[in-house]
């Protein structure tokens, strides 16, 4: 078996080897911001995406990168881990450099990449769709100056994925604070109804999805109706589709909700749609 390495401040180091102190503040605080970034057929088509929002999160943290993290850097950074796998799965992970308790002595950003191969050269398709339910014990906040970041403090979704394991789900649905639905554990929510998709507004909590704000930027322009919208709980049984999003696996249709039944015929062709867009960026 070949030898697996992890990207630590441009040092490559085995995944098996002690890298990260105890004083490290993603560890103490989850002080920190994380990507999980889809390689495609030696391309990262979504990069850009995934770079900005992850200035935003620094910018919001306020925690200061250098200014040679550029769009370059990061491919030359992410290739270095990933050059020879065609398809894999790549997680940046920023976080604050050590010092301090709550109040850090050093804003100064570190970083950490990791990759795993996949074989799949495209988005597949989930054929079988998924299962999911409400989750009751655990939401997001609405409104908040983080609900909208991709932190490293992420027990909403650790909880809201522990949830669905238990009750042998694909995944689960989280509520905001006002009883209306925001996202999944793992991703983006949408519904579909009467030709339109609808997808909750970043103020209602939901992370600002890459593959949500792909979708928002470039579909109406191919054709699709896609609008943000609050949505209730009781909107789940008024709708023909639901499916969900993220930037690893694309698009997932989900197939029932309790005794409910939903097509798949949006969601698959805006799959397809998909891959064929990303093949040309």
């Amino acid at each position: 078996m070949s030898k697996q390495y992890i990207n630590l401040d441009g040092r490559l180091i085995e995944s098996n080897q002690a890298c990260l102190s105890a004083n490290n503040r993603a560890f103490h605080y989850g002080d920190g911001l994380f990507e999980s970034i889809r390689k495609l057929n030696h391309q990262i088509p979504l990069l850009q995406l995934h770079l900005q929002r992850l200035h935003v999160g620094m910018a919001a943290l306020e925690i200061k990168p250098p200014v040679e993290w550029t769009l370059d850097f990061w491919k030359e950074q992410i290739d270095r881990i990933s050059g020879k796998q065609a398809n894999a799965r790549i997680r940046i992970t920023v976080f604050r450099a050590e010092g301090g308790l709550y109040t850090p002595t050093n804003n100064e950003a570190q970083f950490l990449i990791e990759a795993e191969k996949i074989e799949e050269s495209h988005y597949t398709w989930n054929k079988d769709g998924l299962s999911v339910a409400i989750c009751n014990i655990s939401q997001v906040h609405a409104g908040s100056l983080l609900a909208n970041l991709k932190t490293c403090n992420s027990l909403p979704y650790v909880l809201g994925s522990i949830f669905a394991r238990k009750h042998q789900l694909g995944d689960s649905l989280l509520l905001n604070q006002h009883e209306r639905l925001a996202e999944s554990s793992s991703s983006n929510l949408y519904l579909v109804r009467d030709e339109v998709i609808y997808t909750p507004p970043l103020m209602e909590g939901c992370i600002d999805g890459v593959f949500r704000k792909f979708l928002l930027r470039e579909a109406p322009k191919a054709g699709w109706n896609i609008q943000e919208k609050p949505i209730r709980p009781a909107d789940l049984r008024q709708s023909d589709e639901v499916f969900l999003s993220n930037a690893v696996k694309g698009i997932r249709w989900v197939k029932l909700f309790g005794d409910r039944n939903y097509g798949k015929q949006h969601s698959q062709k805006l799959q397809e749609w998909v891959n064929e867009k990303l093949l040309k960026m």
